[in-house]
């Protein structure tokens, strides 16, 4: 402030010097406005930014490990709670086990491994999980009840579907009076499920690879640990024979609700599709009826759209949409590819990988994807450069 009145004194005086008092009228003292510095708006974030801006190459981003559970657990699937972005699911095809991560914001994230006591038939080959209301989450097996006694005679073989469990840490993994383990609720009738979504409520979408079918789930109330009352449970069969599963390969579903289409991870048609879920009436029952529902049904009028058509993809499989876009996974050349709603590639980026590496993927703090490698045995975080 010194500075500025020495320099406006001096002004002063020249002016009086050579002008005098007529220098003084109030026709020559109009002072010029200051001026006001132009607002610089930051660049708009480049769409699917969150696997790098640059070349694509895996030179473009930095693949920053923050957990190595090992390949004998193969993590397949990570997601992160609803109501915390810093606590992060993580199951595991290899060996039936959920692995909870905490403190991901920081540079010493934990993560605690957990084997529930009947596995080997609740969550037996988990290709995926599914983060659903903050007091629930769910899973699928890919399989055909094997373990769970169905190869005797033949009368349970298919007994397979989605599970419900609880996240609390009192319950979870906890042995139960009957032997069922720590689940919520179980409905069996997708054998083979490759993926699973969350809606509302108790409500899930699995991908059927046996019926070839998007199969619509509603646990409705939870029966409890360990129980086994699944009477008020509903399911509805949509799109039959109309996708196609890769056996070892899952293939990812995401409900969008901004638009109520689920997209899918078409992994045998080696194509993205989307389903109108607010279409369909009920037809026939159930080709398998392995309990008493609530209610049941084939949906009429219910048919897949084409979003990516064959030919970019190879072996599409973890499937998350982000901000408007469609990330996926490609298990073959290990590389994620970003889509717009239109089907139009956006970016991609080659991990470097080898092929078979690729499963699932989500979004965390701040925004950044985390995916898992099968191969390798880890998780990582991208760090775009």
């Amino acid at each position: 402030m010194r500075v500025v009145s020495a320099r406006v004194g001096l002004l002063v005086s020249v002016v009086l010097a050579v002008g005098g008092a007529a220098a003084c009228s109030s026709a020559d003292t109009t002072v010029a406005a200051p001026t006001t510095p132009p607002v610089i708006e930051p660049p708009a974030a480049l769409p699917g930014h969150e696997i790098g801006v640059g070349d694509g190459t895996a030179a473009s981003v930095t693949l920053t490990p923050i957990y190595s559970p090992g390949a004998a657990m193969d993590p397949i699937d990570l997601a992160f709670r609803g109501d915390t972005s810093d606590e992060l699911w993580l199951v595991g095809y290899g060996d039936n086990t959920l692995h909870r991560g905490a403190g991901l914001t920081t540079d010493a994230p934990t993560f605690k491994r957990i084997l529930d006591p009947a596995a080997g038939h609740f969550m037996l080959k988990p290709p995926a999980l599914a983060m659903g209301t903050p007091e629930f989450f769910a899973t699928c097996g890919d399989n055909m009840n094997e373990q769970g006694g169905g190869d005797g005679d033949g009368s349970s073989r298919f007994f397979m579907g989605p599970a419900l469990f609880s996240t609390d840490p009192a319950i979870l993994g906890k042995r139960t009076s009957g032997g069922l383990g720590s689940h919520m609720d179980m409905l069996h009738n997708t054998p083979l499920c490759r993926g699973i979504a969350h809606v509302s409520a108790n409500i899930y979408w699995v991908f059927n690879a046996m019926d070839s079918s998007l199969d619509k789930y509603n646990f409705n109330k939870d029966h409890g640990p360990g129980n086994d009352d699944h009477s008020d449970g509903e399911i509805y069969r949509y799109a039959m024979g109309q996708v196609r599963g890769l056996d070892g390969t899952p293939s990812h579903v995401f409900y969008d609700a901004e638009d109520e289409f689920l997209y899918v991870a078409d992994t045998g048609n080696a194509r993205i599709v989307r389903l109108d879920t607010t279409k369909g009436t009920k037809g026939g029952p159930l080709a398998r009826a392995n309990e008493p529902l609530k209610d049941e049904g084939v949906m009429n009028g219910t048919k897949v759209e084409e979003v990516v058509p064959a030919g970019t993809l190879t072996k599409p499989s973890g499937l998350e949409v982000h901000g408007g876009l469609i990330y996926v996974t490609d298990a073959a050349t290990s590389t994620i590819h970003v889509f717009d709603k239109t089907g139009a590639e956006v970016r991609k980026l080659a991990t470097g990988l080898p092929a078979g590496s690729l499963a699932g993927l989500a979004f965390g703090p701040g925004g950044k994807a985390y995916f898992t490698d099968r191969v390798g045995g880890k998780v990582y975080r991208i760090d775009p450069l």
